[in-house]
C-alpha cells in the first residue's frame, strides 16, 4: 500500500448555478456581501445557505420572529471585522435558536470561526448544526463537510474520509466535490484503490471544473501504481526462469 502524501488541492465550487439563481433575487447590498464567502467549497456551501435564509426572510417568512432573525443575519454578514461578525452571529444563534434562520446561522458561524482560527469553536458550531438537521438534509451534509475539512486540517484523515464518503453518496448537489475530497484524503492516507474509484466517480459526474486535468492525471498515476506490484512480480519470475 502506497503511503505517499499528496499536497491537498483547493476544491472547486459546484453550487454556482444554484447560488447565482438565489442571489439574483436578493438586494444588491446583500448579494455583494455574500460574494466574499466564495473562496472554497464550505464557504460556497455556507453562502448558499445564507442566501436561502435571507431569500426566505425577504419573500417567504411571514412570522415576526423569522423576519427578525433574517434581519439580524443580514446585519451580521455585513460586518467587515471577523470578530464582530462572529459576535453578531453568536447573538443570532442565541436569540433566534428556535427559528430556521437561527439554525442556518450556525453553519455560517462555524465557517467564520474556522476562517478566524477558532478551530475548536468551529467544530462545536458544525456539530451543533449537524444535530439540528435531518440526515437527508442538504444542511446536515453541509455541516458534515465542514467538520470533514476541520478533521483533515487536524490530520484526522480517517474521520475526514468518513465524512467525505458519506457526503459523496448523497444526491443533494455536491456529490462531485465530496468525491474529490474523499479521493484526495484517501490518496493521502495510502488508500489508492479507493482514491482511484472516487476520482473516476468524479469524472463520471462530469463537473464543470478546472480540476479535470489534475483528476485525469491522478487517475493515470494511481492506475499505474496499482499495476506496478504485478509487473514487478512478473519481471522477477521471468528473471528467475
Amino acid at each position: 500500500m502506497s503511503t505517499n502524501t499528496q499536497t491537498p488541492i483547493a476544491p472547486e465550487h459546484q453550487e454556482k448555478n444554484i447560488l447565482e439563481e438565489i442571489l439574483s433575487g436578493l438586494p444588491p447590498q446583500v448579494r455583494n456581501t455574500l460574494q466574499k464567502f466564495l473562496r472554497e467549497i464550505i464557504a460556497g456551501t455556507i453562502a448558499v445557505v445564507v442566501a436561502i435564509s435571507l431569500w426566505f426572510g425577504y419573500s417567504a417568512y411571514i412570522t415576526r420572529q423569522e423576519n427578525q432573525a433574517a434581519a439580524a443575519m443580514g446585519t451580521a454578514i455585513q460586518q467587515a471585522d471577523l470578530a464582530k461578525m462572529i459576535s453578531s452571529l453568536e447573538k443570532v444563534v442565541h436569540n433566534h435558536s428556535h427559528t430556521v434562520v437561527g439554525k442556518h446561522a450556525l453553519l455560517l458561524l462555524g465557517a467564520v470561526q474556522r476562517d478566524s482560527g477558532q478551530i475548536e469553536a468551529a467544530k462545536k458550531s458544525f456539530n451543533k448544526a449537524k444535530q439540528e438537521f435531518s440526515e437527508d438534509s442538504f444542511l446536515y451534509y453541509s455541516a458534515l463537510m465542514g467538520l470533514g475539512y476541520l478533521q483533515e486540517e487536524d490530520a484526522k484523515l480517517d474521520k475526514a474520509r468518513q465524512a467525505f464518503k458519506s457526503s459523496s453518496e448523497t444526491q443533494l448537489g455536491f456529490e462531485a466535490i465530496a468525491a474529490l475530497d474523499f479521493a484526495r484524503v484517501s490518496s493521502a492516507s495510502g488508500y489508492n484503490n479507493e482514491a482511484l474509484e472516487a476520482y473516476n466517480k468524479y469524472l463520471f459526474l462530469k463537473p464543470q471544473s478546472s480540476q479535470l486535468d489534475f483528476v485525469r492525471h491522478q487517475v493515470m498515476k494511481l492506475s499505474s501504481e496499482d499495476k506496478r506490484p504485478g509487473e514487478a512480480l512478473a519481471i522477477e519470475k521471468k528473471n528467475e526462469a
